[in-house]
């Protein structure tokens, strides 16, 4: 009778060890969950976008008065809370390409993120998106291999 208590007394201290590490693990978990349905919860932390908006993904038909490329970079930037930098502050190949007629195909972008809608519309490899997080402001640097490029035409046209 003895060997039976021993073995119910392990028994009920591992069920009192088991019980308070599912109470612990539960209050964690509880703490970064919320429960949004009957069976469905929900981490607590914000997404990709709520921390970086360049991240967010949308799709969008550009208006009819969106005839510049430049035109369609700021209505594409518009809600992720970013602007492009003052127009004296772009270079003049960047400057260039925003008064561009915005071309037919791109009428109708995404689904794609803030960041790649902005450099399909640059011309992806042309410039590379220069980001200042702090200020929200967005600003081309041309690529490097059509630095040379247009450094030649230059001198050529002179």
């Amino acid at each position: 009778m003895k060997n039976t208590t021993i073995f119910e007394l392990k028994t009920i201290k591992v069920l009192v060890i088991i019980g308070a590490l599912f109470l612990v693990y539960s209050q964690a978990f509880a703490a970064s969950n919320s429960q949004v349905g009957r069976y469905s919860t929900v981490e607590n932390k914000p997404t990709i976008a709520q921390v970086n908006p360049l991240l967010s993904v949308q799709k969008m038909h550009f208006p009819s008065n969106a005839r510049t490329v430049g035109d369609a970079v700021r209505y594409w930037i518009r809600f992720s809370g970013y602007a492009l930098v003052s127009d004296k502050n772009l270079s003049k190949e960047a400057s260039t390409l925003l008064k561009q007629p915005l071309p037919v195909v791109d009428k109708h972008l995404g689904p794609l993120s803030v960041k790649d809608g902005v450099e399909v519309l640059m011309g992806q490899g042309v410039f590379h998106l220069v980001q200042d997080p702090l200020n929200r402001k967005l600003d081309f640097k041309l690529n490097k291999k059509y630095i040379a490029v247009y450094s030649g035409k230059s001198k050529r046209s002179a």
